[in-house]
């Protein structure tokens, strides 16, 4: 016990020095310049948001759906929304009081097998494949922000595992929803 309390004095002054040096060089910085508006900044980086400072609402009308899928227009729809109000300073209300409306469409569902039980056939993993267009349009102006097409993501899931469609549906329309929500960030 003895050798344990003889260590920590002889460590003491290293970390004093670690200290001191930590402090000495913590007011350097690194380059970046933080800033709380843009006409304090002079030059360097600058702290921001990504998102566009002109919006404040959104508009997010169900997408629509020219598969024979049912079901994920409103699934996609609703964790648009839940990403919206989730990651962007932006508010989702009602078409009649909103600044922009994005609306959207899901052009393609597509499901493939990427591996098969040998001795059954049975699909061991499948790709579920969602492709949609969008488009972020400013309702005051008529300006179109942001417009995508043929924007896809995709997502596997193990049926061999007690994973269903369903699972790979929800990981899908949840990945497509915050790359969605990615694309309504500012011009750099």
């Amino acid at each position: 016990m003895t050798s344990r309390w003889l260590s920590l004095p002889a460590a003491l002054p290293m970390l004093l020095c670690a200290a001191c040096a930590t402090l000495c060089l913590a007011p350097a910085g690194c380059g970046y310049h933080a800033s709380g508006s843009p006409e304090a900044a002079t030059g360097g980086y600058k702290w921001s948001t990504l998102y566009r400072g002109d919006v404040s609402t959104v508009a997010v009308p169900i997408f629509q759906n020219k598969t024979f899928y049912r079901g994920y227009e409103f699934n996609l729809s609703k964790a648009v929304v839940n990403q919206i109000e989730a990651q962007t300073p932006y508010k989702v209300v009602a078409k009649e009081r909103a600044d922009t409306i994005l609306e959207g469409e899901i052009d393609n569902v597509r499901i493939h097998t990427v591996s098969d039980d040998p001795r059954t056939s049975l699909p061991q993993e499948q790709l579920l494949e969602l492709t949609v267009r969008f488009t972020w349009k400013d309702l005051r102006t008529g300006r179109i922000l942001v417009e995508r097409h043929d924007f896809r993501q995709s997502s596997t899931y193990y049926p061999t595992l007690g994973e269903g469609r369903f699972v790979g549906e929800q990981d899908n329309v949840e990945r497509l929803a915050r790359a969605i929500v990615q694309e309504l960030q500012a011009d750099w």
